[in-house]
C-alpha cells in the first residue's frame, strides 16, 4: 500500500484545486519560510481526522478555510482528499484504491467520506488504527513533534509506543467495556430500585383483586337478571302499543300530503317575488339610463362651443357623408318596415292564442255547469241511498223492537217477585255490616300509627348509615392514596440513602478515597457538597456556581491534605482536590458593585449568603462563591452583568450563566432527580413525609375499626325494625283488606236495596208503557216499507241521468286538450317571431347609432361655415331627438312599472290560498299530536328501558334479547336483584383496576428478575472481556515494547557512530499505565538526563526512535515535517541514507528545506507563493 495523491482545494493558503501526486521511495516538499508547505502536512493530518485545532496550527476549526486576501475573496469550504493504493490490502476494505475525504464548512458543518460515500470520523479512525497511520500515529512526524516524543510527560511519548505496538484497537475496545460496564451496573441500580417498589406493591393488590372478582361475580348476576326485566318490560311495552301506529302513520301521510301542497304554493310564490325583484332591477336601470339621458342633454348645450372650432378642420368631409347618410336611412327603412311586419305577425299570433284560449274557456265553462249538475245528482243520488239506509235500519229495529218488548214484559213479571224476596234479606245484613266496618277502621288505624314509628326509626338509621358509609369510602380512598405515598417515599428513601452510602454522584476519586480511609479520619471535614445546602429553589443554582468544586474535600489542615494525596498516589486511587481549612481565604465582591446589582430586578444574593454550612468552613464557603452572584432569569443576569462591568459571575435559578468577562453558559439541565445539595435534603423530607403518613394511616385505620362497629350496630338495628315493620305492615294490610271487604259488601246492600225499590217502581212502569208501544211499532213497520219501496225508483233514474253526463264531460276534455295545446304552439311560435324582430331592433339601433353619429359629423363639418345659427339649431335638432329618448324610455319605466303590479296582484292571491292550507295542516297536526301524546308514552317506557340498558350495561335491545332466560315473575326478579345490590354494597369501594394490575405487576416483577438476572451475566461477562483485554494488551505491549527497545539500541548506536540508548517502563507491575522513560548517552558523554542534549542530539534520538518503531511496525508512507532542521549537514546525510534505507518498504514524503535532504530525494514539489497569501505547487523530478 501507499499514497497515491493528495487533492486540496480552499484549505489554509490552497484557494484552488491542488493535486499532489506521490510516487514510491522519497518525495521531497520544498519551499520558503511561509510559503505553505507545512499546510501540506497539516492537510493530510487534517483529512485523517485531526481535532485539535492547536495541532493543527490554529485558533479555531474556521482557520482552515481559506480567509481570503486584498485580491481575493474568502472561501466558504475546505475539501482535502487523500489516495490510497490498497491492492495488498494493507487496510481491511475490499477496494484497491481508497479515497477518504474531508469537507468543512464556514457554517461549521462537517462531511466525511469513503470512496464518496458518506460516512462518520469514527469510520475513517476506525479505519487506520494500529497501521501508524491515524492522526495520533508515528507515521506523520510534524513541526514540534520531536519535542512531543521527548517531552517530559511520559503519556506523551506513550501514545507513540502504544500506537507501535499495536493495543490501539484493544484500549479502544477496552474503554468501550469499561463504558458499557459502567452503563450496566447503573442500570442494574435501577432495576434493584424498580424490583424493590413492585414487591412492596404485590400484596395490597392481590387483596384488592380478590375482592374485586367477588364484585365482578355478583354484578355480572346483577346484570343478567336486570337486563332481562329491562327487556320483559320493553316487549310488554310494544305490545300495549296496538294498532295506534298504522293511524299515526296515515295522519303523517296527510299532513306530509299537505305540507307538499304548501311548499309548491310558496315555491311559486317565491318565483314571483323573484320576478318582481327582476323588475325592480330593471326599473332602477332604465331610471340610471334616464338620467344618464338628461346629463347628455345638458353636456350638448355645452359641446356646441367646443365642436365648432373643431368642425373647421372636417369641410372636405361633407360630401362624402351625405352619400353615407343616404345609404345608412335607405338601411333604417328598411329594419324599420322588417322589424314593422314582425311586430304585426306577433299581434296575429297573439290575436289567434286569445281567440283560442277564449273558446277554451267557454268549452271549460259548459264543461264547469255539466260537472256541476253531475256532483248535484250525485249528492242527490247519495242522500237518497242513505235514506234507504237509515229507512232499512229503522225498520230493523222497529222489528227487534217489538220482539225486545214483548220478551220484556215476560221479564218483568219474574224480576218483580225476585225484588220483594231480596229486599227482605237485605235490610237484615246491612244492621250487621255496619258494626263490622267500625270495627275495622279501628284495627287499621292502629296499625298505620305503629308502621309509620317504626318506618322513621329506619329513614334515621339508613341516613346514618349512608353517613358512615360514605365517609369510610372516603377513609378508604384516603387510606389507599397514603399507603401508595408511603410505599414510594419508603423506596424513594432507600435508593437515595443507598446513592447517599456509596457517595453516588460524587467523582469515582472521592469515593474510592473514602472507601480507603473512611470518612472522619485524616483531618477530613467532608465533602463540599456534604457540607454545604440551600434552599430547594436555589440548588440548580448553586451546584452550577460550586461546579467541580462540589467534589473538593474540605481537610483541617494542610498536612491532612498532603497525606490524603499520598494515599491517593500509593494506592492509585486517582486525582482529588482539598481544601485545607487553614490555608483558605475569602473572596468578596466590591460592596458598591453589590449595592448597585441589589437595585436591579430579579436581584436574589451574593451566592455564599445563601447557603447554610458550619461555621468553620466560613472562609471555604465565600472562597468557592463570594463572587457569585444569583438572580432569578437571564434577563435579569444580563442587566446585573451589565451593572457589575462583567467583574463577576452571575447565575440564574434556572443554571443558566454570565461569566466574568462577558461569556454566556446555559442550556437545557436534567431534573427528574435531586442532586449533591438536594439529595440530603429531599432524605430528610422524605423521613418526615413518611413518619406523618404512618400516623395518618394509623389514625385512618383505628377510625376505619371504630365505622365498621358502627355500621354494624345500626344495620343489626335496621334489621329488628324491618322485622317490626313487616309484622306491623302485614297486620295493617289484614285490616285494610277486611275494612275494604266489609265497606263493599256494606254499600253493595244499601245499594241493592235503593236500586231494589227503584227498579220495582221503574218495572211497573215499563210495563204498561212497552204494553202501549207494540201498536205503534206495528205501524211503523208498514210506513216504512212503503218510503223504501219510493226511493228504490229514483235511485234508477239518477244513474241512467249521470251516464249521461260522463259521456259529455269526456267530449268537453278532450276539446279543452286540443284548444290548451294549439294556445300553446300558436304563443311557441310568437315568442321566435318576436325574438327575430328583437334582433332586427337591435340592427336598427346600430344603424340609427351609426346615422346619428354621421348627422353629428356633418354637423361639425357644417360648423365651419359663416352660417352659425344653422350649426346651432343642428345642436338643437339633435338635443331634441334626446328628448325623444327620454320620453321613449319613460314610457318603458311606466309598462316595467304596470308589469310588477300585476305580480304583486297575483302574489296577493297565493297568500291567501298558504294561509288557507297552512289552517288545515294546524287541523291534522291537532289530530296527530293527540294521538301521538298516547303513543309516546309507550315510547318513553321503551326508551327508558332502552336508555338504562346502554347507561348500565352499554348495550342495545336488539344485541340482548333472546340471550337472557325470559322473566317469568317479575317480583321474585325484583328482590333478586335487590339482594345482589346489597351484596356488592357490602363488598365497599372497589378497584376494579387491581386484577389487571395485579397481573401486570406480577408480569413485570417476573419480567423485571429476569433483566436483572440478564444484566447481572452481562456485568459478568463485561468484567471478564475487560480482564481478558488487559492480559492481551499486556503480552503484545510488553513484547512489542521489548522489540522496539531493542531496534532502538541499534538504530541509536548506527545514527550516533556508538553511544548507547534504550526505552524503560517506569513501572513493570503497571505497563498499561506507566510512564516510558528514554535514556540516551551520545559517544563521549555520559548516560543524562534528554533535556540536558543539545538539539540535534534530541533530534536525532527522537528520528532513531521513529526509525526503531519503523523496523518493527513499517508504515505504508512516513511524513517527516522539517525533522532535521537541527542537524548539520554530516548528520543530515545519515539521516537521509537510514531514509534511503527504510525506502524498501516505507514510501517517504519529507518536507525540508535543507539541500543534502533535497538532494536524495526522488521527486521534489516546490511550494512558491506568486500571489500574497496564495500557495502554488511546482513539481520537478529529480535523476
Amino acid at each position: 500500500m501507499y499514497l497515491k495523491k493528495l487533492e486540496i482545494q480552499g484549505f489554509k493558503s490552497f484557494p484552488e484545486y491542488t493535486l499532489i501526486e506521490f510516487d514510491q521511495g522519497m518525495t521531497a516538499v520544498v519551499g520558503p519560510n511561509g510559503s505553505g508547505k507545512s499546510n501540506v502536512t497539516d492537510a493530510i493530518r487534517w483529512v485523517l481526522g485531526e481535532q485539535s485545532v492547536k495541532t493543527l496550527r490554529g485558533g479555531k476549526m474556521e482557520d482552515v478555510i481559506f480567509n481570503g486576501t486584498q485580491s481575493r475573496k474568502a472561501m466558504n469550504y475546505a475539501e482535502v482528499s487523500l489516495t490510497f493504493d490498497n491492492n495488498d490490502h494493507f487496510l481491511d476494505y475490499d477496494y484497491g484504491e481508497i479515497q477518504i475525504t474531508r469537507r468543512l464548512y464556514r457554517s461549521g458543518e462537517s462531511e466525511y467520506q469513503i470512496n464518496h460515500v458518506n460516512c462518520r470520523l469514527k469510520d475513517i479512525v476506525g479505519l487506520f488504527l494500529d497501521t501508524g497511520l491515524g492522526k495520533d500515529g508515528y507515521s506523520i512526524v510534524g513541526q514540534g513533534r520531536v519535542d512531543e516524543i521527548l517531552s517530559t510527560k511520559s503519556e506523551d511519548r506513550r501514545r507513540v509506543i502504544e500506537e507501535a505496538s499495536g493495543i490501539v484497537k484493544f484500549k479502544v475496545r477496552k474503554d468501550e467495556a469499561e463504558r458499557k460496564l459502567n452503563s450496566t451496573e447503573q442500570n442494574l441500580v435501577r432495576i434493584d430500585d424498580i424490583l424493590n417498589e413492585l414487591s412492596e406493591r404485590i400484596e395490597p393488590l392481590k387483596e384488592q383483586s380478590e375482592k374485586a372478582i367477588a364484585y365482578h361475580k355478583a354484578y355480572e348476576s346483577l346484570k343478567e337478571q336486570d337486563i332481562a326485566l329491562l327487556v320483559r318490560r320493553i316487549d310488554d311495552a310494544n305490545n300495549a302499543m296496538g294498532d295506534s301506529g298504522s293511524v299515526k302513520e296515515k295522519l303523517e301521510a296527510e299532513i306530509k300530503e299537505q305540507e307538499d301542497r304548501y311548499i309548491e304554493f310558496r315555491q311559486n310564490n317565491s318565483t314571483l317575488t323573484q320576478r318582481s325583484e327582476e323588475l325592480d332591477d330593471k326599473i332602477e336601470d332604465k331610471r340610471q339610463e334616464l338620467s344618464d339621458v338628461t346629463e347628455e342633454m345638458h353636456d350638448t348645450v355645452s359641446d356646441i362651443k367646443i365642436n365648432e372650432e373643431r368642425l373647421r378642420q372636417l369641410n372636405d368631409n361633407i360630401e362624402n357623408s351625405a352619400t353615407e347618410e343616404k345609404e345608412l336611412i335607405d338601411e333604417i327603412e328598411k329594419l324599420r318596415n322588417d322589424y314593422a311586419e314582425r311586430i304585426a305577425k306577433a299581434d296575429e299570433l297573439l290575436d289567434r292564442a286569445n281567440t283560442e284560449k277564449k273558446n277554451t274557456e267557454e268549452i271549460i265553462s259548459q264543461r264547469d255547469e255539466i260537472l256541476e249538475e253531475f256532483r248535484n245528482s250525485e249528492k242527490s243520488n247519495d242522500s237518497i241511498r242513505k235514506s234507504i239506509e237509515s229507512k232499512t235500519n229503522e225498520l230493523l229495529d222497529t222489528k227487534e223492537k217489538i220482539t225486545s218488548a214483548s220478551a220484556q214484559i215476560s221479564a218483568m213479571e219474574d224480576r218483580l217477585r225476585e225484588l220483594g224476596n231480596n229486599r227482605q234479606v237485605s235490610a237484615g245484613l246491612k244492621t250487621e255490616m255496619e258494626t263490622k266496618l267500625k270495627e275495622a277502621d279501628e284495627a287499621w288505624r292502629e296499625m298505620m300509627e305503629k308502621e309509620g314509628e317504626v318506618t322513621s326509626d329506619i329513614t334515621t338509621r339508613d341516613e346514618k348509615l349512608k353517613e358512615l358509609s360514605k365517609e369510610e369510602s372516603k377513609l378508604l380512598a384516603d387510606y389507599e392514596a397514603d399507603n401508595r405515598s408511603f410505599i414510594s417515599d419508603k423506596a424513594r428513601l432507600k435508593s437515595l440513602q443507598d446513592l447517599e452510602a456509596r457517595k453516588e454522584g460524587y467523582q469515582e476519586s472521592v469515593r474510592r478515597l473514602f472507601n480507603e480511609v473512611g470518612e472522619n479520619s485524616h483531618g477530613i471535614v467532608g465533602v463540599i457538597g456534604d457540607l454545604i445546602s440551600t434552599k430547594k429553589e436555589y440548588e440548580t443554582a448553586i451546584e452550577i456556581a460550586l461546579a467541580s468544586a462540589i467534589h473538593n474535600v474540605v481537610t483541617k489542615t494542610e498536612k491532612n491534605a498532603a497525606d490524603l494525596i499520598d494515599v491517593l498516589k500509593t494506592k492509585r486511587l486517582g486525582r482529588v482536590t482539598f481544601l485545607p481549612i487553614e490555608n483558605i481565604k475569602p473572596r468578596s465582591i466590591d460592596r458598591n458593585v453589590v449595592a448597585g446589582c441589589e437595585r436591579k430586578h430579579g436581584y436574589i444574593g451574593v451566592a455564599s449568603d445563601l447557603v447554610d454550612n458550619p461555621k468553620e468552613i466560613d472562609d471555604i464557603v465565600r472562597n468557592l462563591l463570594g463572587k457569585i452572584l444569583i438572580c432569578e432569569t437571564m434577563e435579569d443576569a444580563r442587566v446585573i452583568a451589565r451593572e457589575a462591568s462583567h467583574s463577576v459571575k452571575v447565575i440564574t435559578l434556572d443554571g443558566d450563566c454570565i461569566n466574568a468577562g462577558g461569556s454566556l453558559t446555559g442550556g437545557s439541565i436534567r431534573k427528574d432527580s435531586a442532586g449533591i445539595l438536594g439529595r440530603a435534603r429531599e432524605i430528610e423530607d422524605l423521613k418526615s413525609r413518611i413518619v406523618k403518613t404512618e400516623q395518618m394511616l394509623s389514625v385512618s385505620e383505628a377510625r376505619r375499626q371504630e365505622l365498621d362497629e358502627q355500621t354494624g350496630d345500626i344495620k343489626r338495628e335496621i334489621a329488628q325494625l324491618n322485622e317490626q315493620l313487616k309484622f306491623f305492615a302485614m297486620e295493617r294490610v289484614k285490616a285494610e283488606s277486611e275494612y275494604r271487604n266489609v265497606a263493599t259488601r256494606l254499600e253493595e246492600l244499601e245499594t241493592g236495596l235503593t236500586d231494589a225499590e227503584k227498579m220495582i217502581h221503574e218495572i211497573s212502569a215499563e210495563k204498561l208503557k212497552l204494553a202501549d208501544d207494540l201498536e205503534e211499532l206495528e205501524q211503523i213497520v208498514k210506513e216504512t216499507e212503503g218510503e223504501l219501496s219510493d226511493y228504490r225508483e229514483d235511485i234508477v233514474r239518477t244513474d241512467n241521468k249521470n251516464k249521461e253526463f260522463n259521456a259529455r264531460l269526456d267530449e268537453l276534455r278532450e276539446k279543452i286538450s286540443r284548444g290548451n295545446t294549439e294556445s300553446e304552439r300558436i304563443l311557441a311560435e310568437r315568442n321566435g317571431v318576436l325574438n327575430l324582430a328583437s334582433h332586427i331592433k337591435e340592427e336598427l339601433a346600430k344603424a340609427e347609432e351609426e346615422l346619428k353619429e354621421l348627422n353629428e359629423e356633418r354637423a361639425k363639418d357644417a360648423a365651419d361655415s359663416e352660417e352659425l345659427r344653422k350649426k346651432i339649431e343642428e345642436q338643437k335638432a339633435s338635443s331634441e331627438k334626446m328628448k325623444t329618448v327620454y320620453e321613449s324610455m319613460s314610457e318603458e319605466i311606466r309598462k316595467l312599472n304596470e308589469e310588477k303590479a300585476a305580480i304583486e296582484k297575483e302574489r296577493s292571491g297565493f297568500v291567501a290560498k298558504l294561509t288557507e292550507i297552512n289552517d288545515g295542516i294546524n287541523l291534522l297536526r291537532d289530530k296527530y299530536n293527540s294521538l301521538v301524546s298516547k303513543y309516546e308514552k309507550y315510547i318513553t317506557d321503551i326508551d327508558f328501558s332502552k336508555n338504562r340498558l346502554w347507561e348500565d350495561y352499554e348495550t342495545t335491545y336488539d344485541n340482548v334479547v333472546g340471550k337472557y332466560p325470559a322473566i317469568e315473575n317479575i317480583n321474585e326478579t325484583v328482590k333478586s336483584i335487590s339482594s345482589l345490590k346489597a351484596k356488592i354494597k357490602a363488598l365497599g369501594p372497589v378497584n376494579m383496576n387491581s386484577i389487571e394490575e395485579y397481573k401486570e405487576i406480577s408480569e413485570r416483577y417476573e419480567f423485571m428478575m429476569g433483566q436483572r438476572n440478564d444484566i447481572v451475566e452481562a456485568k459478568t461477562n463485561l468484567e471478564k472481556v475487560i480482564a481478558d483485554l488487559i492480559e492481551e494488551m499486556k503480552t503484545q505491549f510488553i513484547d512489542q515494547f521489548t522489540t522496539i527497545n531493542e531496534n532502538f539500541k541499534t538504530v541509536f548506536t548506527d545514527l550516533f557512530n556508538g553511544g548507547s540508548a534504550e526505552i524503560v517502563l517506569e513501572n513493570e507491575e503497571d505497563v498499561l499505565n506507566c510512564g516510558i522513560e528514554i535514556k540516551a548517552q551520545p559517544p563521549g558523554k555520559k548516560l543524562q538526563s534528554l533535556t540536558l542534549l543539545s538539539g540535534g542530539e534530541r533530534c536525532l534520538t527522537a528520528i532513531a526512535l521513529l526509525f526503531a518503531i519503523l523496523q518493527l511496525r513499517p508504515s505504508p508512507f512516513v511524513i517527516l515535517d522539517e525533522v532535521e532542521a537541527a542537524l548539520d549537514d554530516v548528520n543530515v546525510s545519515r539521516f537521509t541514507d537510514f531514509v534511503r534505507r527504510y525506502c524498501v518498504r516505507s514510501q517517504f514524503i519529507l518536507v525540508t528545506h535543507r539541500k543534502g535532504t533535497m538532494e536524495a530525494c526522488d521527486r521534489m514539489y516546490g511550494v512558491t507563493m506568486q500571489e500574497r497569501g496564495i500557495s502554488k505547487i511546482l513539481s520537478m523530478r529529480i535523476q
